[in-house]
Formats: C-alpha cells, sequence, structure tokens
C-alpha cells in the first residue's frame, strides 16, 4: 500500500469553475484507462519518467479517438521535446496558472503549444478535491504539501528542476488539515524543515492541532535543537532523511550540501532524543561504491540505529546534471525510460557490472529485512508505546517485500 497521490486532484481542482465540464479521473494505480468510455474533447496526462512510455500510448489511442491531448509532470517538464512530438500541448512545471489558462485559450480555439507559467501566488492555491482519489490500495493517512520544493542541488533528484521552494501561508496548510478529520497525516515536502522559520511557524500551529505527523527532512535537520523541540511539541512521529551514501567524496561528488557520514549515528540519536523515528534513504551504485561498501549496508544501518532503511539504485533522470556527464562519458547504457524505476541499474557503474548492481541491490533489501534485523530495530526504537512498536513493526514488514518485488 502507499499514500494517495495528489497529482490528480490538484488538476481537477484548477478546471475553472465557470467553463461548463464533465470531468472524468483516472489513476492508473487502482484502475486501467478505457479509452472507449466516452469520446472525450481533452484529455490531460501528468507523468514521470518510468511512465512515459505508457503514457505516450494513451496519448496516440485518445489520439486516434478525436482528443485534444495535453501532456504535463515530471517528465514533461525535463524533455519537452519529446513529449511534445505525442500530444497537442505542454505544460512544464507548475500547472496553477497555465491549465486555466490552456482552458480559456483552448474554448477561444487559440491553444498554445507551450505553457510556463511559474511566478504563482501561492496563497492563492485551491483546496483539492480528494474525493476523486478512492482506492483500498490506498493508505488512509491523507497528505499534505506546504512546500513543493526544495532548494537543494542534488545532482541525481529531479524536484529542484520541477519546483523551486515557495510555501503556502500557514494559515492556509493549518485549515487544509483541520478539513482532513484525520488525527495523521504526513506531509510530502521534500525538505519539511527548511526554510526553518516559516517551519517553525508551522509546526507551532501544528501543536494546537494534536495530531501526528511525519515528512521528509535532511540529515542536518536533527542537529537543530529548536527545529527537533518544535518537532516533538508538534506531534512529529518520524522523518525521512536521504543519507543516500556512508562514503563522504560520493555525497560531495553528487552535491549533497551535508556530508559528514561520521556524524550520521549522532543525527539518528538526537531525532530519537526527540522520540522522532527515522527511515533512512540509500542510493546504491553512485562511483565511489565498491561491492563490499554495499553488501555491509544491512551492518551499517543497524549500527546507525535507524528505524527503517529503503534503498534505491541511482539512476540519472534525462536532462539533470547527473544524466548528462554519464551520457557524454557513454555510461548511459539503457534509454528505455519504462527501466527509470529505481530499481533497475540503467547505466555502467564504475566499479562492478551492471547485473552486480542489480543482485547487490536485491540482497542488500533481503539482508535489512530479516526478521532477526527487524526485531533489532524494534528492540532498539526510539518508540516507546506498545502501539508505536506495532506500527513500526507493520511498516518493516511491508519494506522487506518492497524492494524484491520483480518489475
Amino acid at each position: 500500500m502507499t499514500y494517495p497521490s495528489l497529482t490528480l486532484p490538484t488538476l481537477v481542482s484548477l478546471v475553472p469553475k465557470d467553463i461548463k465540464t464533465e470531468v472524468d479521473v483516472c489513476d492508473e494505480i487502482s484502475y486501467k484507462v478505457d479509452y472507449n468510455k466516452k469520446k472525450y474533447d481533452i484529455v490531460i496526462i501528468s507523468f514521470d519518467t518510468s511512465s512515459s512510455k505508457q503514457a505516450y500510448i494513451h496519448s496516440e489511442e485518445f489520439k486516434k479517438r478525436g482528443a485534444y491531448i495535453v501532456m504535463g509532470g515530471y517528465h514533461t517538464t525535463a524533455i519537452p521535446e519529446e513529449a511534445s512530438k505525442h500530444c497537442n500541448t505542454i505544460i512544464i512545471g507548475a500547472g496553477e496558472i497555465s491549465l486555466p489558462n490552456f482552458f480559456y485559450d483552448y474554448l477561444k480555439g487559440e491553444p498554445q503549444k507551450i505553457y510556463d507559467n511559474q511566478n504563482i501566488d501561492m496563497s492563492k492555491i485551491k483546496v483539492i478535491p480528494r474525493d476523486v482519489i478512492k482506492s483500498r490500495r490506498y493508505m488512509k493517512i491523507p497528505p499534505v504539501i506546504a512546500d513543493r520544493g526544495c532548494n537543494n542541488k542534488c545532482s541525481f533528484c529531479a524536484i529542484s528542476e520541477m519546483w523551486k521552494s515557495n510555501p503556502r501561508p500557514v494559515e492556509n496548510v493549518i485549515e487544509e488539515i483541520k478539513s482532513l478529520k484525520s488525527n495523521k497525516i504526513i506531509f510530502f515536502d521534500p525538505n519539511f524543515f527548511y526554510p526553518k522559520e516559516y517551519s517553525l511557524k508551522l509546526m507551532k500551529e501544528l501543536e494546537k492541532l494534536k495530531i501526528k505527523w511525519a515528512g521528509n527532512g535532511t540529515a542536518d535537520a536533527p542537529f537543530d535543537d529548536e527545529l527537533m523541540e518544535a518537532a516533538q511539541k508538534s506531534g512529529c512521529s518520524g522523518i525521512l532523511i536521504g543519507f543516500e551514501s556512508l562514503k563522504e567524496e560520493t555525497l560531495k561528488g553528487v552535491n549533497k550540501k551535508f556530508f559528514n557520514v561520521e556524524r550520521y549515528k549522532e543525527c539518528v540519536e538526537r531525532a530519537h532524543k526527540y522520540n522522532i523515528a527515522v527511515n533512512g534513504c540509500f542510493v546504491l551504485g553512485m562511483d565511489g561504491d565498491t561491492e563490499e561498501d554495499l553488501l555491509t549496508l544491512p551492518e551499517k544501518i543497524n549500527y546507525l540505529g535507524v528505524d527503517m532503511a529503503r534503498f534505491a539504485i541511482l539512476t540519472p533522470l534525462p536532462n539533470s546534471e547527473l544524466y548528462k556527464k554519464m551520457d557524454s562519458d557513454g555510461r548511459i547504457i539503457i534509454k528505455d525510460w519504462s527501466k527509470y524505476t529505481q530499481n533497475n541499474t540503467i547505466f555502467l557503474p564504475k566499479n562492478m557490472s551492471m547485473n552486480r548492481l542489480d543482485e547487490i541491490y536485491k540482497e542488500v533489501w533481503k539482508k535489512t529485512y530479516t526478521f532477526k534485523n527487524i526485531w533489532y530495530r524494534i528492540k532498539n526504537s526510539s518508540n516507546k508505546t506498545l502501539i508505536e512498536k506495532i506500527i513500526l513493526l507493520g511498516a518493516n514488514i511491508g519494506f522487506k517485500y518492497l524492494g524484491i518485488q520483480e518489475d
């Protein structure tokens, strides 16, 4: 199970209310696309790189049936010239201004080929209709976004290319959370604790709601006692931290701002001091990685004391700094976008074969999530209550099978 995406509800919210429309939504995690369900005037498709191949198939099928095709999302923003070959209009980056403008232009008979409007007033972000997505496959904990952007420039990450940090007004975020009527939420913000002053203001208001929440943070956040104290008081139960690698030179090579790996254990301990669980993320296959480095990760994870760990194979996304460098060096071997799932090796690693990195990836998942290691993490967790430990156990068991699924 996973958390529900906010993309489709957001797109629905951007359809102008003064235009007479009938809107259908298809979430491919839950439903199969039915090309013959109705005859559509406009079909809007948002997708990431690994979904682009299927998105282009959908586009061609709906085109045959007379639909006008609009494309957006991460992959469209990364390589608009490719996406434009498969549709009538592309939307680059955020759609809050672009999508309504497209609808008005379309009705005038003057739709543009490209829309790229990023100067968004976040105080005017609309409340999204969450009821358009219904599936038993989704967790019941609702997601919220306060700031979808990140100003870090990690060379393997696509977020900074898609969004810049631009927080919503705190009062708007709080009103949305109240409307969800849930005592647990998950923040999708890529870097919840920065900008710091904004984060502190938001957590001060969260404190009044008496809810539990989790989110994403960087490895330097637990070293800020002011942030951690505010997080604890506001109900933070866990943070996902992208440690990525346990080698300093490797982290410097991908523009990570915090690369003091000698302090990673202290980072986890400081979060635990405030009863905040840590989900540590690691990227396998960076240039400094050797087979020995990666195969010893399960033991090192126990040493660090993280409550959960997740892994991804380094995946240079198209048009990113890392992709351009590797491609110019002849190291991008697979250009079938459907393989860009972060659990396939698509490039030539420096210190092992592609097949070997695939094997190590699966082996690391399996060893990290043996029942012995799961029990070690539960026993040593900062979570105090029985219910907290049961929740952590369930999450660990879920992760046990996450990384070893076949594509």
